[in-house]
């Protein structure tokens, strides 16, 4: 029997191909009793290892590591051997390095061309061999522990290797039968052990998880406590307890209450841990289960045993911080974050392997664009070559990253456990988020969100949030006027378009949205509306039932209804019914099958009609597959609900940080003309008050960055040297190595020298000014120059002379100027009222571009805005010759055109496009 000793898999990246289904496969078809894996880390062991147990194969796990940049392979020939590979990995892969030590629980084989390190390791380790690759290397090697062994990097894809080398080709296939060494199959006796929960230990957990709830409890509702509260937390402390999670919920309570004590904003949840009244009581979510119905069953029960899996919203500028509380409290190596794969799409392999191939870019794009027509590309050879080659790779590992949110954290060094990757001053476990649970190890999730930044920025610990109230007046006209720019979940154009169809009155309406306008469930929209104006019956198919649907008109919108469904008519336990809300969501045939008649049945005998709850399996049915988690609905709808109250409330610093946060000058504009329909006023910037951000001062001044060719350092030297009385004053004062004449037209052209003088007076005296500056400079002050007085210039120029240094429209937006000179007021606002319809409108081209048709015809394609919209517009063949030849980004158009609806959305047939004056 062969044990082929130095397999490499696709875990050693960009090294090797073999990827671990396909090795097992290889394994079972050519009667492989025992495989190794020999990567230059640890982080393929866990799915190597359970693939092979289940396929009854030996496992066999190995490091490659070099010592004086000669290459050693060490082998877990036990447990004890495994966890000592571990920490060596932890160690070789953060230094490069490792000091080995003696160790009987590790076979080491030294290959031929590290023969040099033999007898210093032959002192390590009892277990150790040196390795040939061929007749001539085994007759060197005059020591008697030797056996065959050569590097495997591919299985039987020779060609396919020789493309992933780069064109090199390798004889590094795994060969089959080449030297008996079975003598070594029974000294490797690898069992991976799963360990219990490995969170850090809280003692008494139990105990004291009670007294923190019930305090929490108190601190929410006083001393007189509902008897529906003190039941529900009864009933969830012994689940949790009998399932033994109450350690889980101290060390999440734990590194939340370090966030808020710290003033870090921490969101009110997500998922199913929100219909937790645990989690409530504890300060983990800040929204009341059973204000809304949300059930403990969808996130824990006794039916179900999985992890619990509280996912956390932070902050995203301050996550580290709680990141960094937590390695402090529990140990540097106790904490760490989990790596990620990035794999080879069959795409990229293509366009990554095309130019190995006589094929041209239409060939490739060809390729790409057919994927699922194999009997056509069968039918071109090469083509067909490179799509088998580029299929082997498809899949194969390329680059390691980061779980954007995984955090794990250990009562004990994880790398006990699991292999650690040192990254950006932190470590990553190496096993990726599937493989932790094996091993006794619990991913959390701390997400970074930055809508939570946003919002923080605003408040600035000035405003308590949690004290909102939930039913204001305009909060709901935010909404119901789509006015929703820079709100969580509800800026785009889908939600809009579900918005127009509601009218908000409460906070319901605003989770039940979130969770109809999904695909699937927004076909239900149209109904709700009308059965919440009374315009369409609502059927909530029994009386028993009306508890469970009233909120949301009698139309299935979430998971938990589907349970609570179950519950009242087949008396199904909350936990037995989320079993079966999960069979149904995933179209769990042979599970439905049995279920309806179970759930038939016990509906009839608790007195109910066969023939409704039939229908009433079947309606869930349809429902379940998207039917969506409440408890996560409500909690980001209260996020977006908290964005909207803050614009609605606080217009100017909800404005001042939305625009910090966006950069490029589409989006601030988009922003800017949101910000004046809100009724800020924008300020150009200001010589004297403007800064490097924008400032709060009567409305939003615009920064000193945001004119053309101000950079930093610029902006940094005018700030440093204020205040300045007049435009003499200011060029005394600053650098003009820096702010030399252009860059002070261009300030005088935003307005920031607006409160000493007009713009033209400044411009046309520009001269003057600055050779009064350079005779200053040389001789002293002198008396200045009595500048020419300037009509200033026409509102028309003023926008021009605006736009040529910002690149947008301040206050006099051209388009609102001709509007009202044309008379022509119709807006992209309410572009959908004129669908099927022709229409005259003022509006701005943002890009042009002209393709080329069959038979020399042509089409012209344009995007168009206005103040807030914008719009496809589309000129055929026929119509070119109304197009006004010179149109060029930016010009302000008169367009005729008919609204079509395309794909969902507006676009306007264009017949006629004509520059304004």
């Amino acid at each position: 029997m062969y044990i082929p000793f130095n397999i490499k898999t696709d875990y050693y990246l960009n090294h090797s191909i073999i990827k671990i289904p396909d090795l097992i496969s290889f394994a079972l078809k050519n009667n492989i009793k025992a495989l190794t894996i020999t990567d230059d880390n640890m982080f393929g062991a866990m799915e190597f290892y359970k693939s092979c147990t289940i396929n009854n194969i030996k496992p066999i796990i190995g490091l490659n590591i070099k010592k004086n940049d000669l290459d050693i392979i060490l082998y877990a020939l036990n447990y004890e051997g495994y966890k000592s590979l571990l920490k060596i990995s932890t160690i070789y892969r953060k230094e490069k390095d490792v000091t080995l030590k003696k160790d009987d629980n590790i076979l080491c084989i030294v290959p031929y061309e590290s023969r040099s390190l033999y007898n210093e390791l032959s002192s390590l380790y009892k277990e150790i061999y040196a390795s040939y690759k061929d007749k001539e290397q085994k007759e060197k090697i005059k020591l008697k522990n030797k056996i065959y062994m050569d590097e495997v990097l591919y299985l039987d894809d020779s060609e396919v290797f020789k493309y992933f080398n780069h064109g090199v080709e390798s004889n590094n296939k795994l060969k089959l039968n080449v030297e008996d060494n079975s003598f070594l199959y029974d000294k490797f006796n690898l069992k991976i052990e799963k360990n219990d929960d490995l969170l850090p230990i809280n003692i008494d957990a139990d105990k004291k998880l009670k007294n923190e709830c019930v305090s929490g409890l108190k601190k929410i509702f006083g001393e007189k406590v509902g008897s529906k509260y003190i039941e529900r937390l009864k009933y969830e402390l012994s689940v949790i307890n009998e399932m033994g999670f109450s350690n889980y919920f101290l060390v999440v309570s734990d590194y939340v209450k370090f966030a808020k004590k710290s003033g870090i904003l921490v969101g009110p949840g997500r998922g199913s841990a929100v219909g937790s009244l645990v989690s409530y009581v504890l300060g983990i979510t800040s929204v009341d289960p059973l204000k809304y119905g949300l059930l403990f069953e969808r996130f824990l029960n006794k039916d179900r045993i999985t992890m619990p899996d509280i996912d956390i919203d932070f902050d995203a500028n301050r996550r580290i911080e709680v990141i960094n509380y937590c390695i402090s409290k529990y140990g540097f190596k106790n904490v760490a974050g989990v790596v990620t794969f990035s794999t080879l799409s069959l795409k990229q392999a293509i366009k990554d392997l095309a130019s190995n191939f006589d094929l041209d870019l239409s060939d490739t794009n060809f390729l790409i664009n057919n994927l699922d027509k194999i009997e056509m590309i069968e039918k071109q050879p090469n083509l067909f070559n490179l799509y088998k080659i580029a299929k082997k790779l498809e899949g194969i590992k390329t680059n390691m990253s980061v779980n954007a949110s995984g955090i794990v954290i250990s009562r004990d060094e994880i790398d006990n456990y699991a292999p650690l990757e040192y990254h950006n001053d932190m470590y990553l476990v190496g096993f990726t988020k599937d493989y932790l649970e094996d091993v006794g190890l619990l991913k959390m999730d701390f997400l970074a969100l930055k809508n939570l930044t946003t919002i923080s920025n605003i408040i600035e610990d000035k405003i308590d949030i949690e004290s909102i109230p939930l039913n204001d007046q305009k909060t709901f006209d935010i909404f119901n006027n789509l006015n929703t720019l820079g709100i969580f979940q509800f800026e785009t154009e889908s939600m809009k378009d579900a918005l127009k169809k509601f009218k908000i009155t409460s906070f319901d309406d605003i989770y039940n949205l979130s969770a109809l306008a999904r695909p699937g469930a927004k076909d239900n929209i149209d109904s709700y509306v009308k059965r919440k104006l009374g315009k369409e019956k609502i059927n909530y198919f029994h009386p028993d039932l009306e508890s469970v649907l009233k909120n949301t008109y009698g139309i299935i919108i979430y998971q938990e209804q589907i349970i609570l469904i179950a519950n009242i008519l087949a008396g199904y336990t909350l936990g037995e019914a989320d079993i079966l809300r999960r069979a149904m969501s995933k179209k769990d045939e042979s599970i439905l099958i049995n279920e309806k008649e179970k759930f038939i049945e016990r509906s009839i005998n608790r007195g109910y009609d066969k023939k409704l709850v039939s229908e009433i399996y079947d309606y869930i049915l349809k429902f379940a597959e998207y039917g969506f988690n409440k408890s996560h609905s409500v909690a980001y709808a209260k996020i977006s609900y908290i964005m909207a109250y803050l614009k609605a409330n606080y217009k100017e610093k909800f404005a001042k940080v939305l625009l910090e946060e966006v950069s490029g000058s589409n989006i601030i504009k988009e922003y800017l003309e949101d910000i004046k329909k809100n009724d800020v006023h924008i300020i150009t910037p200001d010589i004297n008050i403007s800064t490097n951000d924008y400032v709060i001062d009567s409305g939003i001044v615009l920064p000193l960055t945001i004119i053309k060719d101000v950079n930093i350092s610029i902006s940094n030297n005018i700030i440093s040297n204020r205040p300045y009385n007049d435009i003499y004053d200011f060029l005394l004062k600053v650098d003009t190595k820096l702010v030399n004449k252009d860059i002070v037209l261009n300030l005088i052209k935003a307005g920031a020298f607006d409160k000493f003088e007009n713009r033209k007076t400044l411009i046309e005296n520009i001269d003057i000014i600055f050779n009064y500056i350079e005779l200053t400079k040389e001789i002293g002050e002198t008396n200045k120059p009595i500048l020419k007085e300037y009509e200033e210039y026409s509102n028309k120029e003023i926008v021009k002379l605006e736009y040529s240094v910002f690149g947008f429209y301040i206050n006099n937006n051209p388009i609102t100027i001709y509007r009202k000179e044309l008379k022509l007021n119709k807006s992209l606002n309410s572009i959908s009222t004129y669908i099927n319809h022709y229409i005259e409108i003022v509006l701005c081209i943002d890009k042009i571009k002209i393709t080329n048709l069959k038979d020399n015809k042509k089409m012209c394609f344009l995007k168009l805005s206005d103040n807030i919209s914008s719009i496809e517009g589309v000129v055929f063949n026929d119509d070119l010759n109304n197009i006004d030849t010179n149109l060029e980004v930016n010009d302000i158009v008169i367009v005729k055109g008919k609204v079509n609806l395309r794909n969902g959305s507006e676009q306007i047939i264009i017949n006629d496009i004509k520059k304004t004056a």
